[in-house]
Parts: C-alpha cells; structure tokens; sequence
C-alpha cells in the first residue's frame, strides 16, 4: 500500500466535515433571519396598520373571520394573536444570536422569558380561536387539528425550555429553545412552503384556491410542523456524534432546504406580502 492510497481527500476529513455542517446551518440560519425579518415587516406595516386605522374591512380580506361583529372574546383572542406575531418573531431571532447570548445574557434571559410567554398565550389563543370559529376559519379538520398539534408542540417545548434554563442545564435548555423556535415558525414555514410551491407551478395545482383545500394543502398541514423538527432532530445527533459521511449528507440536506426557503421566501414576498403593504 502506497502513502497516496492512505490520504483520504479533503473533502472526506473529520474538520472539513465539521465545517461543512456548521456552514449549513448558519446558512439556513441566515435564510430563516431575513425571511422571518421581512415577515415581521409585513406584520407591522399591514395588520399593525389595520387596526390603529380600525380597518376591519380591510382585515377580513385577508384574514377571513378575522373580526366578527359580536364575538369579543374572539376578537380579542384574534387581535392579540396578531400583535405578539411580530413580537414573538423577531424575538424568537434574537435568542438565536450568538453575539447576544454572549454579551448581553441579561438581555438574552429576559427576551428568552417574554419569548416564552407569549408562545404559550399564542398556542392558547389560537386554539381559542379554532375552537370557537371553527366553521369560520379555513383549512377544514386536517388544517384545524394540524395546528391544534403544533400549538400543544409549542406548549411542551416552551415549558422544557423554560425549566432546563431555571436549572442552569443549558445544554438541554439550548436543544429545547430550538424546538420551540422551529414549532413556533410553523406557519411561516406554511407559508413559505405554499408559496414555493405555487411558485414552482405558476398555478394552483394539488388545491381548490376557492375552498383552500386539497391533497396538496393536507400534505403541507402536515409537514410544516414534522419535516422542520424533523431535520433539527437530524442535525443534532449529526452534529454531537455523527459520522464524516453522514455530516456532509446532512450539510447538503440543509443547504437544500435552505434553498427552498429562499424561493419561498422570494415567492411570499413579491406575491403576497409586498403587494399588501
């Protein structure tokens, strides 16, 4: 055997794979920052604006049932809910920051507790609102019960964050407060993942758009709140006690995804939030 035969390739060694599945994930990290960015945007400057200007019309367009004449606690449950949307994404990418977790804990800690807080109220209002409003709100029982399961995902992991952090068991803490930024992203990952795919067939195909249902919209329902988690749980044990190959296949999976965001992002934006503001 030669000294030659014994090299492996570059791309084949531990540090090359190490690197290859941090620069992954900070890639889908920074696709999820400016996607999520221009969504909070979008929040502020169409719903935040529809109800300092008390434009219900307006509201309804695109939000069907969003305000019922009469239903007050449904109202608020719906108002709250859009309020804490930006809220909650905009801090949720805040604790994800290295630099802020290492320089200003203090900020981190209190942002990580606000952060928390209002997932749960998110989870609880909106299954206030799929329970009261359920013949109102679109998605029929696969849609309805899908995000009944994510809310109470969100639930779970927000109370396991929170209690690994009261322990100072940070590595757990840190494990948890990313399943609960993914569940919490569940329907901006809805989102990006519809428009995609009706940016890739240019029509809506696999849906009715008038009923908004369909196989299409039933696989999405579903996926939007697995295949994310999904893929987190994958990264983790990759990236704690995986093999070369198995890191690098990993890396391509996410930077994969990661464009698929990207078209995503792209398609919600220049066909259906842009367009609204």
């Amino acid at each position: 055997m030669t000294l030659q035969s014994t090299i492996s390739p570059w791309w084949k060694s531990p540090y090359f794979a190490e690197k290859a599945v941090d620069g992954a994930a900070k890639f889908w990290f920074s696709t999820i920052l400016i996607g999520q960015a221009i969504f909070s945007y979008y929040i502020v400057a169409f719903y935040y604006t529809a109800i300092l200007t008390n434009d219900i019309a307006g509201l309804n367009k695109v939000m069907p049932a969003g305000h019922i004449e009469g239903d007050y606690w449904g109202n608020i449950a719906v108002m709250g809910h859009i309020i804490f949307a930006a809220i909650i994404t905009i801090g949720g990418l805040m604790q994800l920051l290295p630099f802020i977790r290492s320089k200003i804990p203090a900020l981190h800690r209190w942002t990580g507790r606000l952060y928390v807080l209002i997932a749960i109220i998110m989870s609880l209002s909106g299954a206030f609102m799929i329970i009261t409003r359920y013949d109102k709100v679109i998605g029929g029982l696969i849609g309805h019960t899908s995000i009944m399961i994510n809310g109470a995902i969100i639930l779970v992991c927000a109370v396991m964050a929170f209690k690994f952090a009261r322990q100072k068991k940070f590595v757990k803490h840190r494990i948890w407060a990313l399943r609960l930024f993914i569940a919490v992203s569940g329907v901006w990952f809805f989102r990006i993942g519809f428009m995609a795919w009706l940016s890739i067939h240019g029509k809506p195909v696999g849906f009715d758009p008038v009923s908004f249902s369909g196989p299409f919209l039933t696989v999405l329902y579903m996926m939007v709140y697995i295949m994310p988690l999904a893929f987190l749980e994958v990264y983790l044990r990759v990236k704690a006690r995986g093999s070369v190959s198995q890191k690098l296949s990993t890396s391509i999976g996410v930077i994969l995804l990661s464009f698929i965001l990207i078209g995503g992002v792209f398609g919600a934006t220049m066909g259906m939030w842009l367009p609204r503001i």
